[in-house]
């Protein structure tokens, strides 16, 4: 299934919300970059279906604790997802 990345912040973005609304299930989202905000509430308020991961490195970097229903994951797990989903889909609008 497809692999979704949001790199924009829920708060100044629509991204991640454009995301969800295509995301079914066996999809998988990863937040990236300023993507990482969701982390703070958006993701709370809208239902995920599939797993979810973010970059531990840019979530340490803007001081955000990630919780327990969303791994931590580097570069190299990052890369492993891109290898194990098809297709890749970026949000970043």
């Amino acid at each position: 299934m497809s692999l979704h990345i949001v790199s924009k912040s829920p708060f100044s973005s629509t991204a991640l919300a454009d995301c969800l609304t295509s995301f079914i299930e066996g999809d998988a989202l990863v937040l990236i970059e300023d993507g990482v905000y969701a982390l703070s509430g958006a993701l709370k308020s809208q239902p995920v279906v599939g797993p979810v991961y973010c970059l531990a490195a840019d979530a340490q970097a803007r001081g955000l604790t990630i919780p327990a229903a969303v791994e931590a994951i580097d570069d190299d797990r990052w890369a492993s997802l891109c290898t194990e989903h098809n297709p890749i889909v970026s949000w970043f609008r």
